[in-house]
């Protein structure tokens, strides 16, 4: 918002300062008399991503000489031999450059560090930041992460309080963000994204352009959420597009090629080594060796065998495009872009397209009217794998498992050995959007001060998700052919209409908002489901072919109203008040309780402007902030407070004596009185600048409790139903976190950095009237006995805590616990802690092993510039951390048939290598404790270059011959190093997905069957016509 706010200002000024900037040179030249050694300079100014800047004030220092830059950049000035020339711009650093023999020059403008000048965008408006009193960071184009493929990349280590979580490296899978914690266990905790003023039902993905966004603000406390009222409980990320200038009209064109490709591998057994294993594995249990010794000694030569890692990987391309327009004049001003993004997935048959169109309208009727559009239309295809990365069955764990000694197609041996490249070839997937969104704004100045305007709006949503397993995977081969059809149409309509008051009497500011807000929110889906194929050949495309369907359709509508109000005021800009209020109405809660009520307040005082402090000369800006307020969250499922029926396939109903039907029975029992989950947050702050702001500081101590947690409550079996929805429970997230720019280095080399800092302590506070524990998520590894539950939701600790055994080494011979606690073991068995001392092991023995969710987590930014070089360094970490690594502990189970670990044969225990790390019969055969435990709890602790970015921005003197207003050159690396300790592929993995799993935000920890984070390097360049 910063940029956009900068260019506005500059345009209404800019001719002005030319017009005092020329008097004061005309009147220079009547007062002087010539110079006798004095050059005649040019040049261009530009900034730093190769925009010329008009209206720069140019003046000698110690003389009333000067000059502005015209409407294309450039200046002309007389100047004396050896004086300096200063280049001044509002928004920006002040340049220096001494005059020499040089005739023409170019000189880049940086952004000022001065972060109290800035310009907020908040709920139906915007402020200065210097009279803001709630928290929030605003990131305008420059400050957000180079060269990222998707929006919310873009934001990765950037604000304190802010959790970017790169899930896995799926292309097009969407990013988790959290600001200030997870507030919810059931209901969405994902922020509100809120796109050129109008709020979005889902978040922004890889809809949007990085190249469209001007601005991205993301409100933190309820000070600055509580206007969003039932939807501004997780945080407010508010975007800005771009928008045209009042100026001629420039092409832009940013292009860029790479590839991607997979930082790490596992170490797995070869082909010989893994036949051996086999072999001795096979013959201990009593049964013939299935490999030969002439086969074994072909395995050894290299002459069979298969490395299935390298067959699945491969170096991934990425082109990705941006084309746009910007331009306009003194009424009229317009933004247009088109942009394209090819993204091949490493692993093969993956890939994401992305083709992305906007047109953005300003249009000034008179001087009180103006009418505004933002029109944006989006196409997305994506080729995902054929099963989920996180599923117990996911396509890694078939890759990694495959027995690397099997030639496929003539090996009759088969020991767990389907061939996982056959799998994902053979499937036919296809996943496509098309999104379209029409945003249309309209104000009104009748009189001085008094704005009137009415935002509406409608977004238009529509997937198909398309599925075909053929006869000969194994998906396929029990129904002879499967096909799923998914249609999914959203539709949301918006009606803002909102009034704006602003008052100033003598050094008091006031400034009223009231508004109302209408949203309409309507969600189709139908499924249907073929199989018993007659042929493979065409799959979904003809579905006539197959002799079985089923099909299934619903529909969801969810209405909300809602009434705010807000008041802004100011005492000299020095004692600052800010109070909303938010009544909001929605339609999935009951009769009961439809109505939320939402309030907040804020303080701040800006002890920078007291004569006492001011006359110190210790701060050049400071500000102490209070904030306390209460939001809510309405981002469950609809249907929950009314009762639901679905169709009932296990009775048959006779009619007319012959007809057998399905019936239909009761779903769920209703709970009409369902209400919101409220967050109540108190916000400290204290902003401080020293030296100029040359170092600015940043602090925030939060706590935030949520209450009435929707929670699936037990029943009595009398019911008919085990469990019921209900307000159960509460959560805690409460910490501190700072963001500190300092300017190290300003002279004709530069180094200014950004240094974020984020701790969280997320913990539950009550799990209903009797706050028993609540299993999350189920599995079952090849081999186990029985289903786990890895995580537990257990008062006192935090949502995602890793609940199993603790690990004690292996039984070895007269172990004093073949005794006592585990009486039915044997030699080489895992060894476990009797923690309760009741001198067993079993279900009671359970322990919290970690948590999924990092304590804290860091961001660092520096940027290094010298002449037209820059250099920008992202780096990411997190400490605090544990993730229960499972695929390490499937590829470390000595018994599996299929492929393990290299160091697997020479760790597992046996009678003569007493020393082996590694059970003789694993976790799964094990008559006591279970999978779940401390040997594969590891830290997740780690240290990431993230982002790396050079580039060279090419003086406007050298390209304008060949028609280019500006040109910069880039080169970007992405996830560039890893520091950890952790022994998986990468330690940021997101969430378990299983259908088991009833709430959205537990599960954070394990990682299985992710999809490879990847390492990217990409060349591109940015051209201006």
């Amino acid at each position: 918002m910063k940029k956009k706010f900068t260019q506005t200002l500059r345009d209404y000024i800019s001719l002005p300062i030319r017009c005092i900037a020329m008097a004061i040179l005309f009147l220079s030249l009547a007062f002087t008399t010539a110079k006798a050694q004095s050059v005649q300079i040019s040049g261009t100014v530009t900034t730093t991503d190769a925009e010329v800047l008009p209206g720069v004030a140019v003046t000698e220092t110690g003389t009333t000489n000067g000059t502005v830059t015209g409407v294309n950049g450039q200046f002309q000035i007389e100047a004396h031999s050896n004086s300096i020339l200063v280049f001044h711009f509002i928004g920006y650093l002040n340049q220096q450059v001494k005059v020499t023999d040089a005739k023409k020059i170019t000189v880049v403008m940086q952004k000022d560090a001065k972060a109290l000048d800035e310009v907020v965008v908040v709920g139906y408006g915007s402020k200065n930041k210097s009279t803001f009193a709630g928290s929030a960071v605003t990131l305008n184009a420059e400050d957000l992460n180079k060269s990222s493929l998707s929006v919310a990349n873009m934001l990765t280590g950037k604000a304190a309080g802010v959790q970017v979580t790169q899930n896995n490296g799926t292309p097009g899978a969407p990013l988790t963000i959290r600001i200030r914690g997870t507030n919810s266990i059931n209901a969405d905790s994902e922020p509100l994204y809120v796109i050129d003023g109008f709020p979005t039902n889902d978040g922004i993905g890889f809809t949007i352009s990085p190249d469209d966004i001007a601005s991205i603000s993301i409100l933190k406390d309820a000070a600055s959420t509580a206007i969003y009222g039932a939807r501004g409980a997780n945080g407010v990320i508010l975007v800005t597009t771009k928008s045209g200038k009042n100026k001629k009209g420039f092409i832009t064109l940013n292009s860029s090629l790479g590839y991607q490709k997979v930082i790490n591998r596992y170490d797995l057994a070869g082909p010989y080594q893994n036949a051996t294993r086999l072999n001795t594995l096979f013959v201990a249990e009593g049964s013939t060796a299935p490999y030969s010794q002439s086969r074994l000694d072909s395995l050894k030569a290299g002459l069979l065998g298969t490395d299935w890692q390298s067959q699945l990987f491969r170096l991934a391309k990425i082109e990705d495009n941006t084309l746009s327009f910007t331009g306009g004049s003194a009424f009229t001003s317009v933004y247009a872009s088109l942009d394209y993004l090819n993204q091949e997935g490493v692993v093969i048959d993956s890939r994401y397209q992305r083709v992305g169109a906007r047109v953005n309208v300003d249009q000034k009727i008179g001087n009180k009217f103006t009418m505004s559009a933002r029109v944006f239309g989006y196409y997305g295809d994506q080729n995902d794998l054929p099963l989920a990365p996180s599923t117990i069955n996911g396509f890694l764990k078939q890759v990694l498992k495959a027995n690397p000694a099997s030639t496929f197609g003539a090996d009759n041996i088969q020991l767990d050995a389907q061939n996982p490249l056959h799998f994902i070839a053979a499937t036919d997937r296809g996943n496509t959007n098309y999104r379209t969104n029409a945003y249309f704004s309209f104000r009104y100045e009748p009189v001085k001060n008094l704005v009137i305007q009415s935002d509406q709006g409608t977004d238009l949503n529509s997937s198909k998700i398309l599925y075909f397993a053929p006869s000969t995977v194994p998906a396929g081969v029990a129904s002879n052919g499967l096909a799923t059809v998914t249609n999914i149409d959203e539709t949301e309509l918006i009606f803002n209409p909102t009034a704006t008051y602003s008052y100033k009497w003598k050094e008091h500011n006031f400034k009223l908002l009231a508004g109302y807000n209408q949203q309409t929110y309507i969600y189709n889906e139908d499924d249907l489901t073929a199989t018993n194929f007659s042929s493979n050949e065409l799959g979904y495309n003809n579905l006539g072919t197959a002799q079985q369907f089923s099909a299934a359709s619903g529909k969801s509508e969810i209405k909300r109203k809602s009434w705010f109000g807000r008041i802004d005021y100011d005492y000299k800009s020095r004692y600052i008040f800010t109070g909303t209020y938010r009544i909001d109405g929605s339609s999935v809660f009951g009769a009961n309780d439809k109505l939320g009520y939402f309030p907040s307040g804020a303080f701040a005082w800006r002890f920078d402007h007291e004569d006492a402090i001011e006359n110190l000369n210790l701060f050049s800006t400071g500000k102490l902030r209070v904030s306390y307020g209460v939001t809510g969250n309405d981002r469950i499922n609809s249907g929950l407070t009314a009762v639901n029926f679905a169709s009932d396939n296990t009775t048959k109903y006779t009619l007319d004596g012959v007809a057998q039907v399905s019936g239909i029975a009761i779903n769920n029992l209703a709970n009409p009185n369902l209400k919101w989950e409220q967050t109540a947050s108190l916000d400290v702050g204290l902003d401080v600048g020293f030296f100029k702001d040359r170092l600015i500081l940043e602090t925030d101590y939060y706590n935030k409790q949520t209450t009435n947690l929707l929670l699936d409550r037990s029943i009595a079996p009398s019911t008919g139903f085990q469990a019921q929805f209900g307000n159960d429970g509460s959560v805690e997230n409460k910490g501190f976190e700072f963001t500190l720019q300092t300017v190290n280095i300003d002279g004709a080399f530069k180094w200014s950095s950004t240094l974020t800092f984020s701790y969280n302590k997320n913990k539950v506070l009550s799990l209903g009237s009797n706050n028993s524990d609540i299993y999350v998520g189920s599995l079952k590894p090849d081999g186990a006995a029985d289903f786990e539950s890895p995580f537990i939701l257990r008062v006192g600790q935090p949502i995602d805590a890793i609940y199993g055994y603790e690990y004690a080494g292996i039984v070895q011979e007269n172990d004093p616990v073949l005794k006592t606690t585990q009486k039915n073991s044997t030699p080489g068995e895992p060894k476990f802690v009797d923690v309760n001392h009741d001198g067993i092991i079993d279900a009671n023995d359970r322990v919290i092993l970690g948590t999924g969710i990092p304590d804290a987590f860091y961001g660092f930014t520096n940027t290094f510039s010298y002449k037209h070089f820059q250099l920008d360094i992202l780096t990411q970490a997190q400490t605090g951390g544990k993730l229960l690594n499972l695929q390490k502990e499937d590829l470390e189970y000595p018994l599996s048939q299929g492929n393990t670990l290299a160091t697997v044969p020479s760790q597992v225990w046996s009678p003569t290598n007493t020393s082996g790390t590694l059970p003789s019969t694993g976790f799964y055969g094990n008559p006591y404790g279970g999978w779940v435990n401390s040997k594969y709890v590891e830290s997740s602790d780690y240290i990431r270059i993230k982002n790396v970015n050079l580039s060279y921005t090419f003086p406007v003197s050298m390209v304008k011959h060949i028609g280019l207003a500006g040109l910069n050159i880039f080169v970007n690396a992405q996830n560039l190093f890893t520091f950890t300790k952790y022994t998986g592929l990468d330690p940021e993995v997101g969430n378990l997905v299983d259908a088991t799993q009833q709430n959205q935000n537990g599960g954070r920890g394990i990682d299985f069957n992710a999809y490879p984070v990847t390492r990217m390097y990409l060349l591109g360049a940015k051209l201006t016509f």
